[in-house]
């Protein structure tokens, strides 16, 4: 399983006591420390249609919510990935 890479520039927090139901949570994006994170880390930037993103889930854990950079990659071929060694299998 690879590392957790957590989305730094970016929080969310459940909803506070008395909001209507359909509101989720909030969240802060500190503008400057996000770019920061984007161009130290340019492996996590893709390209969508000529404009850079970042892909990124939302989870929650034991001190609530929050992001990670989903660093999955397709298989171009779709073909599941070549295993060099079988003896090295746990089955």
């Amino acid at each position: 399983m690879a590392d957790t890479i957590y989305l730094e520039g970016v929080r969310m927090f459940p909803p506070t006591d008395g909001v209507p139901d359909f509101v989720k949570g909030s969240g802060v994006i500190a503008i400057n420390q996000l770019v920061k994170f984007l161009k130290d880390n340019p492996s996590y930037v893709s390209d969508y249609k000529g404009e850079p993103q970042v892909k990124f889930q939302l989870l929650e854990g034991r001190n609530g919510l929050y992001f990670t950079v989903d660093t999955y990659k397709k298989n171009k071929t779709g073909a599941a990935p070549k295993v060099e060694n079988k003896d090295d299998l746990p089955f």
